[in-house]
């Protein structure tokens, strides 16, 4: 399948708008394949500059990105097209294509009990072991870049990866950032540990809990935040998650 510039302004016209903010996404249909477009928005001058002349632009990361996900089993959109326009100053504009994936964000675990999503967590803590064996951390691993669906997960928004060893403090530390009541998360650091390969994981818990802790903390500071967080996920389900009550 081939998306040209040509074809972009039009299928924009008739595409479903996903998410607006610093990146925009929507959703169209093309020769009945659902896609999902992403245009990059971009927060400096300089940064235009970066990408164009000096450093893969983030769509080409994310086209790469996707194809090291795939070719080592972990599931990521199949890349369609990348679409960039530039001026001597950098780029312009910048847009990545994938097939669009259906699957609910782990955003709908912030709130839940351990109960409630216990086989979930364990195929989780599996999943991510196996990316990290394999040498591979997203980097902004987070509820919204993680799709569920039948016991699936499939990993978006890959621009920013990590190639290497990663040791299991490490993954650890690169999950602080998901939502889940304390009683949940202390249970996928001990699934995770486990399937990494390793019995003892009292002490690693004991890690988890202090990066969580860390990163909430840190989060609420920066974004003023004193209680909840409000989002808004992709098919407009709204939740709420009391972060106060995880930081312990």
């Amino acid at each position: 399948m081939l998306v040209t510039i040509d074809q972009l302004s039009t299928l924009l016209e008739s595409a479903t708008l996903i998410h607006r903010g610093r990146n925009t996404l929507w959703r169209v249909e093309v020769e009945g394949n659902p896609l999902c477009i992403k245009q990059y928005g971009f927060a400096s001058p300089l940064k235009r500059w970066v990408y164009r002349y000096l450093r893969p632009s983030k769509a080409q990361r994310a086209w790469r990105n996707s194809l090291r996900l795939r070719q080592v089993g972990i599931d990521s959109p199949e890349p369609v097209a990348i679409i960039e326009t530039h001026t001597l100053w950098g780029i312009e504009k910048s847009y990545y294509i994938c097939r669009y994936i259906e699957g609910i964000t782990l955003y709908r675990w912030g709130d839940a009990a351990l109960n409630d999503i216990r086989p979930q967590l364990t195929l989780f803590a599996e999943f991510t072991a196996l990316l990290h064996n394999k040498g591979l951390m997203l980097s902004d691993f987070t509820p919204g870049n993680i799709l569920f669906s039948h016991g699936h997960f499939t990993l978006v928004d890959t621009n920013r990866m990590y190639v290497g060893k990663v040791s299991i403090k490490r993954g650890l530390q690169n999950m602080a950032g998901l939502w889940l009541q304390p009683e949940a998360a202390a249970q996928l650091a001990q699934d995770y540990v486990l399937a990494r390969g390793e019995k003892d994981a009292e002490h690693y818990i004991r890690d988890f809990m202090r990066f969580r802790r860390s990163f909430w903390l840190h989060f609420a500071k920066r974004h003023h935040l004193h209680d909840v967080i409000i989002h808004h996920d992709v098919d407009g389900t709204q939740f709420t998650y009391h972060f106060n009550s995880t930081i312990r």
